[in-house]
């Protein structure tokens, strides 16, 4: 980049060029917004005012070393270290998943059934700790435990509700084995909840062929994929989990993929569940699950 171009506005034409067989016009819009406010510290409504404003040697360099990994696809959020999630700032690593638009509207949609309430909740598959944080933000009264398989994404997870003061046990567990308790922290063997979420991997490997570079490239493929023979493991798994460890009457929450609703639907129809909804996001694409625990 030339260090002579340091305005606001000539910065704004450096990144369109340089990107613009990359990506779509309106992302890179987006893309420059966020690199002024993290890097210039200007809120996003008054970058258009400022187009005149002078931009220092070390922002431009810094600038500049942030298009080059846009350019190999790298996520901005790996790039900042951290992405906005139900307005929460959530820290961020490429050893977890970037948390999407539709896992919010998931958690919305347990925080609407449950306002008010106190309930127990397991976020399987945690990751950053997004899902767990936020329901433990919307719903302060509620006791909120999660787990992963991942010793680097509890670290991450843990770190950021230390950040917000939120109380929430993390604890390693591999849904997969036999015997989960195993895995469990001895102290949260017994625990039965109202509330068991995931939003676990449910990609086909198959289809990575065809998955955008900045997610197959980047993002943590063991959260990503299952396996093409068995791509249901996770909500087996889970769904057996759940009943040994859901409170009669208590909900699974599920994240799907668009492709696989009535499969799942069907999965854990068969493990006794009842009351099963299918939930559209916003792209009207079958992507969340909810279903309850019948009484024994």
């Amino acid at each position: 980049m030339n260090t002579s171009a340091n305005t606001i506005g000539s910065c704004c034409e450096f990144i369109k060029n340089e990107l613009n067989d990359l990506y779509p016009e309106r992302e890179i819009h987006s893309l420059s917004d966020l690199i002024f406010m993290n890097v210039l510290g200007i809120p996003k409504h008054e970058i258009h005012l400022e187009k005149e404003r002078t931009i220092e040697n070390t922002q431009i360099l810094r600038i500049a070393e942030i298009i080059k990994d846009l350019k190999s696809y790298k996520p901005i959020q790996y790039i900042f270290g951290f992405t906005d999630f139900f307005g929460l700032h959530i820290l961020l690593s490429p050893d977890v998943l970037i948390p999407r638009p539709e896992t919010e509207e998931l958690v919305k949609w347990i925080i609407d059934d449950h306002k008010g309430k106190s309930p127990a909740i397991l976020d399987i598959g945690t990751g950053s700790g997004c899902i767990a944080l936020a329901l433990k933000k919307n719903l302060p009264q509620s006791m909120v435990h999660a787990s992963d398989i991942s010793d680097a994404a509890l670290k991450m997870a843990k770190e950021n509700a230390e950040m917000h003061n939120l109380d929430i046990a993390f604890f390693h567990q591999d849904i997969i084995i036999d015997n989960l308790l195993i895995q469990m922290n001895k102290s949260l063997v017994n625990s039965v909840y109202d509330i068991i979420v995931s939003n676990p991997p449910y990609i086909p490997l198959k289809e990575k062929p065809f998955i955008n570079r900045n997610i197959a490239d980047f993002e943590p493929e063991n959260a990503l994929f299952v396996p093409d023979e068995d791509p249901l493991i996770f909500y087996r798994n889970i769904a057996h989990f759940g009943m040994d460890h859901l409170n009669n009457n208590g909900h699974l929450y599920f994240e799907i993929h668009e492709n696989s609703s009535d499969e799942v639907s069907t999965l854990i129809e068969k493990y006794g569940y009842g009351d099963i909804v299918i939930r559209r996001d916003i792209n009207r694409k079958n992507r969340m699950i909810r279903c309850s625990k019948k009484n024994e």
